[in-house]
C-alpha cells in the first residue's frame, strides 16, 4: 500500500513535468538536435564537390550510391539549361520533389510545407569542376510528415520521433520554443499539443498510475484473505463486494484519477453498451471484479429459507442467462470490434480483449450458477419439477418482452438452460466435483466454447447482413445518376463567395495543389469515396490555370451544354460515357461583381469498385476492419430491366434475369450452392445482388478454437495468480514446484509441448510462406511486366513514335496514343503501369491519382534508375514503400529492335502484401484450429495417461495403506514388465519380508509379553506370599515354644492370611478384567444411574467428601454398563488414593455437554502427577502408588476408546488432578 501511494505521488510529479515547460523544452531540444545533425551532414555532402560531380554524371560507385541513398533527407541536383527548363539530374528520393528551382535565388535555408509534409529546405548554387553548367542543389530535411489530402491510414508523425506528435506541434505563431538553423536563423516554432481530453496522461504517468492501481488491488486481496481467515467467508465476501463497488464508483466518478479513458480499450467509440458498460475496458473490469466474489460466496441458507432462496434462484438464473446471451450478442453485433475470425488480419487487439471478456463472463456465470444451484436443487429435489419451473418462468419472461425477434432469439437460450441444468444437477458426475478436475474443466470449456461460438455467429450474421444491405444500397446510389446525394452535399460548400475569396490561390503552383486537395479533403470527394474527382480552373479569358491535363474550356463547356442532362438543384449534370457508365459535371462561374474572375469545372466519375480495389488495395482501402468494402470475399452484380450492367469478376452471375427471378420484396435472401446472396430491389426495374461465400462451418470451428484457447489462457492466468498468492505467503518457488503431483506435471508437459510446437511450426511456416510468396510474386510480376513491355514496344513500333530512338513525350498526341493501350493493359491485368523517360521522369501512367495527391513524386525510384541507367540492367525487381506500406515493384527497359533503350516501364504490385496477408491469414486460421483440437486431444490423452499411471500408483498406495502387522497382506498382481512392474516386484518382495518379520516380531512379542506377564504375576503374588510365610513361621515357632498366647496369635495369623488371600484374589480379578476388556455387552443406559450408585457407595466413606454436579437431563448412550461402572470406579478409587493424609479428601464430579458428547470431569485435591510420569500414566503396569497392578488407568483408556470417546487429564503438582472423559450420547 505504501508502494502504491509512492507511485501515485510520483505520477503526479511526472504529469506536471511532461505537461509543462520542462517537457516541452526537452522535445524542442530533441527536434533541434535532429535538424542540426542533418544540416551538418548536408554541409558535408555539399562540400564534397567530387562526389556531387559523380552523382551529376552518374559515375558514382555502388558504395557511394548506397551511402547517399541511405540519407534521411532528400538530395536533389538541378542543372540550368538554355531553355529555362531546369533538369533534375540527380535525386535520392522518389517520395517528394523540391520547389521549382530558381537559379537567381541566393543560397538559403528555409522552412516550407510541401505536398506530403514540412521540410527544412537547403538551397545552394554550385559550379562543379570541369563542368560549365550552373547547378542548384536542394536538400529536403523532413520534419513532419503530413499530407494535404490524408487517407484514413495516414498518421502525421515527426521524422525524429514517432511519439513527438502527441506532445508538440508546428505552429504559425511565435512561441517560446523556436527551432533554428545552424546559422541561427529561426525556421519555425513548436508548441504544446492541445489535447482533446483534459485527463490526458503521458506514458510514464500512465504506467505509474496503473502499477499503483495493481498494487492497491493486490493489497485489498491480501486484506480480504486475512479477514476470511479471522472472521469467516461470509464476512470476507461481503467486504470484497463492498470494496469492489467502492473502487468501481471511484473510477466511474473520477476517470482521470488513473487516466484510463485515454486508452483506446476504454474508448466508447470501440464499444459502448450503456451508461454502466461505457467501454470494453469497463466491461472487462466488471466481470474480472465479479469473478472473485462469486467464486467465494458460501451457501449458508438452511431450513425453510431454502425454499424461498431456491425459487428466487430460478428467477435470477433465467434473468442472468438471458442477460448473458444478450450481452454477448450486443458485443458482437453492435460494436466496432471484429469477430470475423476467418480473416486474421482484420482482427484487432480489441478482438483479443473481447474473447478474454467472454471467457471471464462465462467463468463468472459458471461459478454464479453453481452457487444458485446449491439452493435450487435443495428446493426442487425432483428434476422434472425444476425443468417445468424453468420453462414456465422463461416463457413468462418472453411473454412480457414481446417481439418476434426477441422470442426467436431467447427460445434456444431457454432450451440451452434446461440442458445446462440437467448437466449441472448430476452431482455424481466427475464434471461437477467441488474440486475441479482436468476432465471437468475440459468438458465445461468445450460446452461454453460451443455455446458462445453459436451466439457470436448469430451476431456476426446480423452485423454482416446489415453491412451487406448498406453496401447494396450504396451500389444502387453509385450506378443511378438521379441519386447524386454525395456530390450534392459536397458541392454545397463550393459557393461563389468561397471560390471568389480563394481564386487568386490557383495561380500559385503550391497554393493551387493545396487548394484543390482541400476541396477534396474537406468535403465528400476524397479518395475513400466512390467518385474520382477532377477540377478544371480557367481564368476570365478561358485560359487554363495549373490544370493537370490539356482539356480545354470549350471541350468541357460543350459536354455540359450539349451532351449532358441536368439532375438535382445544385447545377449538376450527367452524361453517359457508355451504356452502363456515366460522369457528373458541373460548372461554377466566379464573379466579383460585376467582373468575371474565372470558371471552375468539376468532373466526377464513379469509380469501378472492383478495379479500384485491385489497383489500389493499400492506398485507398479503408483501414476500418468492419467495413464490408474491405473484404475480398464479396461479389456484386447490378441488373437494370433484367440485364446485367455491372458486376465483379470473381463470381458467376447470370447475364439476364427472368421475370420470375426478380424478387417482389425489397430485401430477400437466397442460398445458391455454397454462396449466400442478398437481393436488393430499390425499384421496379433495378436489382442489386451482393454475394458472399457461405463459410459457416469453418467460421464455427475457428470461433470454437479461439474461444477454447481464450478459456485455457484465462484458466492459466487464474492459476498463475493463485500461485503468486501462495508464494506471497512465504512459500518458496522450490516448495511449490516440488509440491506438484505427477498428474499436474504430465498435463503441464503435454500442454507446454503443444504450445511450443504451435509457435515453432507457425513461425517456420509463415517464414516459408513469405519467402515462397515473394519468389512466386516476383516471377508472376516479371512475366506480367514483360508481357506489358512487349505489347507497348509493339505499339510504339506500329505507331511510329520513335524519332531518333526517342519518344517525344512533349507531343500530346504521342502521350495520348500511349495512354490508351497502357490503360487497356492495366485493366486487363488489374495493375498499375507507368512509363518513365530516360531521365527518370514519369510520362504516362494508368493511375495518376497516386502522383496527383503526392503519395509519390513523378521521378523514378533512384535505386531502379541507377541499376537501369548506370549499370545498364534490363530489369530490376525491388521492394518499395508507400505510406509506410511495403510492395514489390518491377522496372523494365523498353528497347527498340536494335536493342537501344528509349524508356522504362514500371509495374508496382500493390496487391502483393494483401495477397500475402490473405495466405498467412488462411494458414493461421488453419493452424489455430488444428492446435485447438490438439490441445483438446492432448488434454484427453493426458487425462487417460495420467489416470492410467495414477491408477497404478493408487493401487500401490492403497495396498501400502492396508499393510498391517498381524494380518495377511496381499501381494499386487502386475503382468506388465515396465517401471511400475519393477516397483510392484519390490513391493511384493517387501510384503513377503514384512510377513516374515511380522511373524518373528509377533513370536518375540508373545514371548516377551508372557515373560513380562509372568514377571508381573510373580511379583504381585510374591508380595502377599512373603507376609503369609512369615506369619505361619512365627505361629509355628510359637506353638513349638508353647507360648501362652498361641490362641490369640493363631487368630491374628488367620486374619493376616485371609487379608493376603483377598489381595491375591484382587490381583487375579484385575488381570482377568484387563484380558477381557474387549468383551462388551452394548445396551442403552443412563450414565446418571451408574454414577449415582458409585456416589452412594463412596459417600459413606468418612475420610472423603464427594461432590456431584449433575446435569438436569438424562445422559442416554449405547455402551456396556459394566464397563462404565468399572471406568468410574477406577477413577474414583484413584482419586481417593491420590488424596493426601494431611488434609481432608475432596473429590468432585462435574458434567457438561459439548455438541453430541458429554464430558465428565473427576477432580481430586491430591498431590498431582509429577511431570516425568505424565507421559506414562496410561501405560499398562505403570503405577504411581507403592502397591497395585498399574492396570486401572490403562483399562479406563481402553474402555473409553471402545465407547468412541476420549480421556485426558490436567494436573498441577500440590493442587490436584482432573481426569476428563468425553463420551458420545445417543
Amino acid at each position: 500500500l505504501i508502494a502504491a501511494a509512492i507511485l501515485l505521488l510520483l505520477s503526479f510529479v511526472t504529469a506536471w513535468f511532461f505537461q509543462s515547460k520542462p517537457s516541452l523544452e526537452h522535445q524542442q531540444r530533441l527536434l533541434q538536435n535532429y535538424i542540426e545533425e542533418q544540416q551538418q551532414d548536408v554541409q558535408t555532402v555539399l562540400a564534397d564537390t567530387a562526389l556531387l560531380r559523380k552523382l551529376v554524371l552518374h559515375q558514382e560507385s555502388p558504395a557511394e550510391f548506397k551511402t547517399v541513398q541511405k540519407k534521411e533527407y532528400g538530395l536533389f541536383v538541378f542543372a540550368e539549361t538554355i531553355s529555362d527548363n531546369q533538369d533534375l539530374v540527380y535525386w535520392n528520393s522518389h517520395t517528394i520533389l523540391p520547389p521549382v528551382p530558381d537559379f537567381t535565388q541566393p543560397d538559403t535555408v528555409y522552412f516550407q510545407q510541401l505536398v506530403n509534409g514540412y521540410y527544412v529546405v537547403h538551397r545552394k548554387g554550385l559550379r562543379l569542376p570541369g563542368m560549365t553548367s550552373n547547378y542548384a542543389v536542394y536538400a529536403l530535411i523532413p520534419v513532419l510528415e503530413k499530407y494535404y489530402l490524408e487517407a484514413n491510414n495516414d498518421e502525421a508523425q515527426f521524422a525524429h520521433s514517432k511519439d513527438a506528435i502527441k506532445k508538440i506541434d508546428i505552429t504559425g505563431k511565435q512561441t517560446e520554443f523556436p527551432i533554428r538553423s545552424f546559422n541561427g536563423k529561426t525556421l519555425f516554432h513548436v508548441d504544446q499539443v492541445r489535447y482533446s481530453q483534459l485527463n490526458y496522461a503521458d506514458p510514464v504517468t500512465l504506467i505509474l498510475r496503473l502499477l499503483a492501481l495493481v498494487l492497491i488491488l493486490v493489497y485489498l486481496h491480501l486484506f480480504v484473505e486475512g479477514i476470511k481467515k479471522k472472521r469467516g467467508a461470509p464476512t470476507a465476501v461481503f467486504l470484497l463486494f463492498l470494496i469492489l463497488i467502492v473502487c468501481r464508483l471511484v473510477l466511474f466518478i473520477f476517470p482521470s484519477l488513473f487516466s484510463l479513458r485515454q486508452l483506446t480499450l476504454f474508448d466508447p467509440a470501440v464499444y459502448g453498451s450503456n451508461s454502466i458498460n461505457r467501454s470494453l475496458g469497463d466491461l472487462l473490469m466488471y466481470f474480472w471484479s465479479a469473478l472473485g466474489p462469486v467464486k467465494k460466496i458460501p451457501g449458508f441458507l438452511k431450513g425453510k429459507g431454502i425454499i424461498v432462496a431456491g425459487v428466487t434462484g430460478v428467477f435470477v438464473l433465467i434473468f442472468t442467462t438471458f442477460q448473458l446471451a444478450s450481452l454477448v450478442y450486443e458485443l458482437v453485433a453492435n460494436s466496432k470490434i471484429s469477430f470475423d475470425v476467418t480473416d486474421f488480419f482484420h482482427l484487432t487487439i480489441y478482438t483479443a480483449f473481447g474473447f478474454i471478456i467472454l471467457a471471464l463472463l462465462s467463468l463468472t456465470y459458471y461459478y454464479f450458477s453453481r452457487l444458485l444451484f446449491r439452493f435450487i436443487l435443495l428446493a426442487f429435489p425432483n428434476l422434472l419439477h425444476l425443468f417445468l419451473a424453468i420453462a414456465v418462468v422463461g416463457l413468462i419472461f418472453l411473454t412480457i418482452r414481446t417481439g418476434e425477434l426477441i422470442v426467436l432469439f431467447y427460445l434456444p437460450i431457454l432450451a440451452w438452460l434446461i440442458i445446462y441444468t440437467l448437466l449441472l444437477s448430476q452431482e455424481k458426475l466427475i464434471i461437477n466435483r467441488l474440486r475441479i478436475t482436468v476432465a471437468g474443466m475440459l468438458f465445461w470449456i468445450v460446452i461454453f466454447s460451443i455455446s458462445l461460438a453459436v451466439l457470436i455467429m448469430q451476431g456476426n450474421r446480423h452485423k454482416e447482413w446489415q453491412n451487406r444491405r448498406a453496401i447494396a444500397e450504396k451500389f444502387d446510389q453509385l450506378t443511378d445518376p438521379s441519386k447524386e446525394r454525395y456530390l450534392s452535399i459536397a458541392l454545397a460548400y463550393l459557393n461563389n463567395d468561397y471560390l471568389k475569396n480563394n481564386f487568386q490561390r490557383f495561380y500559385s503552383p503550391t497554393e493551387n495543389n493545396r487548394l484543390r486537395d482541400s476541396f477534396i479533403n474537406s468535403n465528400y470527394l476524397g479518395s475513400s469515396n466512390p467518385y474520382s474527382t477532377k477540377f478544371y480552373v480557367f481564368d476570365s479569358t478561358k485560359a487554363p490555370i495549373n490544370n493537370k491535363d490539356q482539356t480545354t474550356f470549350n471541350e468541357l463547356n460543350n459536354i455540359l451544354n450539349v451532351q449532358s442532362k441536368p439532375v438535382g438543384k445544385a447545377g449538376l449534370h450527367y452524361y453517359e460515357s457508355s451504356f452502363d457508365q456515366y460522369v457528373y459535371i458541373t460548372k461554377r462561374e466566379i464573379v466579383d461583381s460585376p467582373k468575371l474572375l474565372g470558371t471552375v469545372f468539376i468532373v466526377a466519375e464513379p469509380k469501378q469498385f472492383q478495379n479500384s480495389v485491385e489497383l489500389n488495395p493499400v492506398l485507398f482501402r479503408r483501414t476500418d476492419p468492419n467495413n464490408i468494402e474491405n473484404y475480398d470475399n464479396y461479389s456484386y452484380a447490378i441488373y437494370d430491366t433484367g440485364k446485367l450492367t455491372n458486376h465483379s469478376s470473381n463470381y458467376r452471375f447470370k447475364v439476364a434475369l427472368k421475370e420470375s427471378e426478380i424478387p417482389s420484396d425489397e430485401i430477400s435472401k437466397r442460398e445458391i450452392s455454397d454462396q449466400n446472396e442478398l437481393w436488393y430491389k430499390p425499384g421496379s426495374k433495378k436489382v442489386v445482388i451482393v454475394a458472399k461465400k457461405n463459410d459457416s462451418l469453418i467460421e464455427g470451428i475457428t470461433l470454437f478454437s479461439y474461444l477454447f484457447c481464450s478459456f485455457l489462457l484465462m484458466v492459466a492466468i487464474l492459476r498463475f495468480l493463485s500461485v503468486l498468492a501462495r508464494l506471497s505467503t512465504n512459500t518458496t518457488a522450490v516448495d511449490f514446484l516440488s509440491g506438484l503431483n505427477i498428474r499436474s506435471q504430465i498435463h503441464g508437459t503435454i500442454i507446454l509441448i503443444s504450445v511450443i510446437s504451435f509457435l515453432v511450426i507457425g513461425a517456420a511456416t509463415i517464414s516459408f510462406f513469405i519467402q515462397r510468396f515473394s519468389r512466386s510474386n516476383a516471377e508472376h510480376l516479371s512475366r506480367t511486366a514483360y508481357g506489358a513491355a512487349q505489347e507497348m514496344e509493339q505499339r510504339v513500333e506500329e505507331e511510329g513514335l520513335l524519332v531518333n530512338n526517342v519518344i517525344n513525350f512533349s507531343d500530346s498526341s504521342s502521350v495520348r496514343i500511349l495512354r490508351q493501350p497502357l490503360r487497356q493493359i492495366a485493366n486487363v491485368h488489374a495493375m498499375i503501369v507507368n512509363i518513365y523517360d530516360l531521365q527518370g521522369n514519369l510520362r504516362v501512367t494508368s493511375n495518376p491519382t497516386i502522383y496527383d495527391e503526392g503519395r509519390l513524386s513523378t521521378k523514378m525510384h533512384p535505386e531502379a534508375f541507377y541499376e537501369l541507367n548506370s549499370t545498364q540492367l534490363v530489369q530490376k525487381v525491388q521492394k518499395e514503400e508507400i505510406d509506410h506500406s511495403p510492395y514489390q515493384s518491377i522496372y523494365i527497359a523498353m528497347r527498340n529492335k536494335a536493342g537501344v533503350t528509349y524508356a522504362y516501364l514500371n509495374v508496382p504490385s500493390f496487391s502483393s502484401q494483401i495477397e500475402l496477408e490473405g495466405e498467412i491469414s488462411n494458414f493461421i486460421v488453419t493452424i489455430i484450429n488444428l492446435n485447438a483440437f490438439i490441445f483438446l486431444i492432448a488434454g484427453v490423452i493426458a487425462l487417460f495417461i495420467t489416470n492410467r499411471i495414477t491408477r497404478s500408483f493408487s493401487v500401490i498406495s492403497e495396498k501400502m495403506k492396508a499393510i498391517t502387522l498381524g494380518k495377511t497382506n496381499e501381494e499386487i498382481i502386475w503382468k506388465r514388465d515396465d517401471e511400475i512392474g519393477e516397483l510392484v516386484k519390490q513391493y511384493n518382495k517387501m510384503v513377503r519380508q514384512l510377513e516374515q518379520s511380522a511373524n518373528a516380531l509377533a513370536k518375540s512379542e508373545r514371548e516377551g509379553a508372557w515373560r513380562e506377564m509372568a514377571r508381573q504375576v510373580a511379583h504381585e503374588i510374591k508380595n502377599p506370599l512373603t507376609p503369609m510365610k512369615l506369619s505361619i513361621q512365627y505361629l509355628q515357632r510359637a506353638i513349638q515354644n508353647d507360648q501362652p498366647n498361641v490362641q490369640q496369635l493363631t487368630t491374628s495369623v488367620a486374619s493376616t492370611l485371609i487379608e493376603q488371600i483377598d489381595h491375591l484374589s484382587k490381583i487375579a480379578a484385575d488381570f482377568s478384567q484387563f484380558a477381557n476388556i474387549a468383551i462388551k455387552k452394548v445396551e442403552q443406559i443412563d450414565l446418571h444411574g451408574v454414577i449415582r450408585s458409585l456416589v452412594d457407595l463412596y459417600s459413606s466413606n468418612p475420610k472423603m467428601h464427594l461432590q456431584w454436579n449433575q446435569l438436569p437431563q438424562s445422559l442416554l448412550m449405547h455402551t456396556d454398563k459394566t464397563h462404565m461402572n468399572r471406568l468410574f470406579t477406577n477413577l474414583l478409587t484413584n482419586a481417593v488414593d491420590a488424596c493426601s493424609e494431611a488434609r481432608n479428601c475432596v473429590v468432585s464430579i462435574n458434567e457438561s455437554i459439548s455438541g453430541k458428547n458429554v464430558i465428565v470431569a473427576v477432580t481430586d485435591n491430591g498431590e498431582g502427577i509429577p511431570a516425568d510420569m505424565q507421559s506414562k500414566i496410561f501405560i499398562p503396569n505403570f503405577t504411581t502408588k507403592t502397591s497395585g497392578t498399574g492396570l486401572g488407568l490403562a483399562m479406563c483408556k481402553s474402555i473409553v476408546e471402545q465407547a468412541g470417546g476420549s480421556i485426558w487429564f490436567e494436573t498441577q503438582e500440590g493442587q490436584g488432578t482432573t481426569f476428563f472423559v468425553r463420551l458420545p450420547l445417543s
